[in-house]
Formats: C-alpha cells, structure tokens, sequence
C-alpha cells in the first residue's frame, strides 16, 4: 500500500512531464489533399462556431450583438463578406498551425490582449470532455485575449487565420511574416498552449465542416466552392 501511494504521485508526474515535454511537440506527417481551390483545416481540434460574415460584423446570438470581424481577428485589413469560423485546439491536440491555402502573406498583425481570460470556464470544460461542441464566439477570452493575425492572399482570395491565447499569454511562434510566399498545408505556427484558431475565409466558399466536427490541420478540407 505504502509503495502504491508513493508510485502514483511519481507517475502522474512523469505523464504530466511527458504531456509537456514531449507529446506537445509531436510532429506528424501530413499529405493535404492535391485541390488548390479549398481552404484546408490550419489545425487539429474540435469545430467551436460557424458563422456568416456581412459588412466586416458577424452575428453573436449568446450576446445578442453585432461583432466587428476585424477585431476579432486582430488585424486592421479590410475583411469582407464571408465565413468566420472557430477550432479549439485542446492539450492532447497537434500544436502546430498550418497554411490553410497558398498564397502571399499580405499581413501578420500581433494584438496584446486587454485581459487574460481562460477561454474554457469550469462549465465549458465539462462540456468539450463530454464530447458536447462549446461556442466560444462570445466568450470574453475570445473578444479580449491576445492574438497574432496573418492574411494569405489565395486562389480563393483573402484567407486570414488568427491564434488567440488560451489564458495568460499567447506563447505562438510564427514561421510567416509579410511578403512570404504560403504554401497550402506548411506549417505556419507553433500554439505552444493550444487555443483557438480563427480561419476567415470568402462568401463564395461555403463551410464544408459543422460545429462539434473534429478536423485534422493540412488535411480536413473546411470550406470549397462546392456544397456538401
């Protein structure tokens, strides 16, 4: 009895070192699909929100209130009709972040946060555990938390794809900067905490994945000129 209570605490260490140190950093292989007409998924996670894009605003039902799309994406290009729509990276997910198409980097805006806001509340928590989509499109985390913004002007047109920070900081590692040239399915980032990812993309696109999907980065094709 005494050598259990003295192994469990070693290995729900050892888990938690390998979770951090090693399991966060994995890196696998991923072939995207060969269509360069398609915005592909820019990371592995769960489908928070769907929503449509008109005049730059984009409806939050939970808030009953219009939202500026810019703002939320964390960069002042102008952001036209379309789709906005939101994956949550969570801790057991790939943490790097993929070019959603190919195309010329026209932008990479950083946005510090106006304060640091968990995205997940105790009640959210639950809910992702329990497998149930949570909408995190009005959650203040969403509104206010730091962001890195980058605009790949594609075949499809404009595609932006913005990190937000899951909490306290950021912690990103961008490979874009502005004037790049994006392939479609190369790494673009590093999430090191996770979070959420914020993909914008044209009205003449329609959304190919609905909320509580879980798609895979460089792979899971989100949106094409084509409906389901």
């Amino acid at each position: 009895m005494r050598l259990r209570r003295l192994l469990l605490p070693i290995a729900a260490g050892t888990a938690v070192w390998y979770l951090r140190s090693v399991y966060r950093f994995r890196d696998p292989v991923r072939v995207p699909p060969p269509q360069s007409d398609v915005v592909l998924s820019p990371a592995d996670g769960v489908v928070s929100f769907v929503r449509r894009v008109e005049a730059g605003k984009v409806q939050s039902d939970a808030l009953n209130a219009a939202l500026n799309v810019g703002d939320l994406l964390g960069t002042a290009a102008a952001i036209p009709d379309g789709w906005l729509m939101g994956v949550f990276v969570g801790p057991l997910d790939v943490h790097y972040v993929y070019g959603p198409v190919g195309g010329q980097v026209t932008t990479v805006q950083h946005t510090g946060s106006r304060r640091d806001v968990a995205l997940l509340g105790a009640a959210e928590a639950l809910s992702m555990l329990a497998g149930q989509p949570t909408d995190l499109l009005a959650g203040r985390g969403t509104l206010e938390n730091e962001r890195l913004g980058a605009v790949i002007e594609g075949e499809v047109g404009p595609v932006t794809v913005t990190l937000v920070a899951p909490g306290a900081g950021l912690q990103a590692t961008s490979y874009l900067k502005a004037g790049d040239r994006a392939s479609a399915g190369h790494k673009a980032a590093f999430l090191a905490e996770g979070g959420l990812v914020v993909v914008h993309f044209p009205a003449a696109l329609m959304p190919q994945v609905s909320v509580g999907e879980r798609v895979v980065g460089a792979q899971t094709v989100i949106a094409s000129g084509a409906r389901r």
